[in-house]
């Protein structure tokens, strides 16, 4: 036995190397330090307290004080804004067909997340899809706050989410009505953009990932002529069930379910020519860096674009490329999810 965990940890440390490697550039800019995902490997690559695993118990049903999570919405594109609060990812496409929320956090955030549109010019009754990435907590619990307000939007989930919803022990009043069921490969298409969506089991049974096509950033004071393409990791850390559900038989079941759904995912990310990376938990992707560079990079008089950032800072940003758009990143972000879930698989195989 005692051989056995001695070859488990080495392999699962030849892992935690392999994603360590991947966490920073090889040449480093200090002017995009957002570049390393060094919270993303500290958190994913940690090794598990507990083995086997067990249901995550937790109550989180009571607002919090609007101080602990309000965060100022920002444009990222000319068509995709954050809405999110300070640690939660919740985006916006817009278009003249409508508008895609994307994750909705919680029934008592929802609707200000939403409103936060009109901040920048946008109209949240144009809402007409709220997409759910994973059936948790602060991923739906919104759901039905929005739903019930903009009755024209669908709530949008896979077949195996919308029966998560159905057997979790979440407040009935939490629950959304079941309006949409998706499929993998199905898209959605809002003006130039295309989303593309694709079940990645792993957090959940039936986690989207998406891939959006068509942004564009023509209209800010840093402008380019290119079109970009975001994808977007439906759900990172590691849990075997929440809110009364277990998901996977298993720890080493879950993790060849994660491992499998990442390598995928990563192969048609590349194949698309993903180029930025937006994430659900907002320190994974280091997005709140990545909006204050932006900001300073499009300086404005808004709440936020006040603390941007110095003129100076401003001048030597100049150059840049968008904060949120680096292909190569977008690699190494996805090697070090890969490599983590590797290392959690051969820690989990004697237990």
């Amino acid at each position: 036995m005692a051989i056995d965990a001695h070859a488990q940890n080495a392999a699962a440390q030849a892992h935690v190397a392999a994603a360590q490697a991947a966490v920073a550039p090889k040449v480093k800019n200090p002017l995009r330090p957002f570049d390393t995902f060094k919270a993303l490997f500290d958190q994913m690559c940690a090794q598990p307290k507990q083995l086997p695993d067990v249901i995550r118990v937790e109550d989180r049903s009571a607002p919090r004080p609007r101080k602990d999570w309000y965060q100022p919405p920002a444009q990222i594109f000319d068509n995709l804004y954050f809405i999110g609060t300070k640690g939660t990812g919740v985006y916006a496409i817009n278009s003249p067909e409508g508008i895609a929320v994307i994750d909705t956090n919680f029934d008592y955030d929802a609707r200000e997340l939403v409103l936060g549109l009109l901040n920048l010019g946008v109209d949240p009754d144009n809402l007409k899809y709220i997409i759910v990435t994973h059936a948790h907590d602060d991923r739906y619990w919104g759901a039905k706050s929005l739903q019930d307000t903009y009755p024209k939007a669908k709530v949008v989930m896979s077949a195996a989410d919308w029966d998560v919803v159905a057997k979790d022990n979440s407040p009935a009043k939490f629950k959304p009505k079941k309006d949409m069921v998706v499929t993998d490969g199905q898209k959605i298409k809002l003006g130039d953009a295309t989303i593309t969506f694709y079940v990645t089991p792993g957090h959940t049974p039936g986690t989207l990932s998406l891939i959006i096509d068509g942004l564009t950033n023509r209209k800010s004071v840093h402008s380019d002529d290119q079109k970009h393409i975001a994808s977007l990791w439906g759900g990172t850390d590691i849990n075997i069930g929440k809110q009364g559900v277990q998901y996977y038989p298993d720890g080493q079941t879950m993790m060849k379910t994660y491992i499998a759904s990442a390598k995928r995912f990563k192969e048609l990310s590349e194949k698309a020519g993903v180029d930025t990376i937006i994430s659900t938990t907002l320190g994974h992707g280091n997005t709140l860096d990545k909006i204050k560079y932006w900001r300073m990079m499009n300086p404005d008089r808004s709440e936020a674009g006040a603390a941007g950032g110095t003129l100076e800072m401003t001048a030597k940003l100049e150059k840049e490329p968008h904060s949120f758009v680096n292909k190569e990143a977008v690699s190494r972000y996805y090697t070090v999810l890969q490599e983590c879930y590797e290392a959690h698989l051969a820690w989990r195989s004697g237990s």
